[in-house]
């Protein structure tokens, strides 16, 4: 799938809202969403909901402050059924680009199509959205 610099921009604009580290945490995040990546050890044992896991496998430079801030925005925003459980996670990834982006703009994480399209038409700024 490939969305906007409109959608990518809201997209990232939640992982501001609760402060998660845009290039260590929000990017594999974004690319878990979108693009149905896995995530890599570490993230995939966090949206399984297994702290020992996430524990073993992060990085030695996470901190606290930036696990709850990304544990604060998976619960705030991404949708339910791409996290809880390793199955979850394994289905998240195995869903098509069209299936993947019907329940990110239903959760109002990515505009729609024509949104972006009419954005793109008006000239909008990606900051503006």
């Amino acid at each position: 799938m490939m969305i906007s610099i409109y959608s990518h921009a809201r997209l990232m604009r939640s992982a501001k809202l609760w402060e998660v580290p845009r290039d260590d945490f929000a990017g594999p995040m974004l690319n878990y969403l979108v693009y149905g990546y896995e995530p890599g050890s570490c993230f995939t044992a966090i949206l399984a909901n297994d702290f020992f896991r996430a524990v073993q496998h992060s990085h030695p430079s996470n901190t606290v402050e930036s696990f709850k801030a990304l544990a604060g925005w998976i619960n705030e925003s991404f949708p339910k059924v791409s996290y809880g459980s390793y199955q979850a996670v394994d289905n998240w990834t195995k869903l098509s680009d069209d299936e993947r982006r019907t329940v990110l703009e239903r959760y109002s994480l990515i505009f729609t199509e024509k949104e972006e399209m009419w954005m793109a038409l008006k000239g909008v700024h990606e900051w503006e959205v």
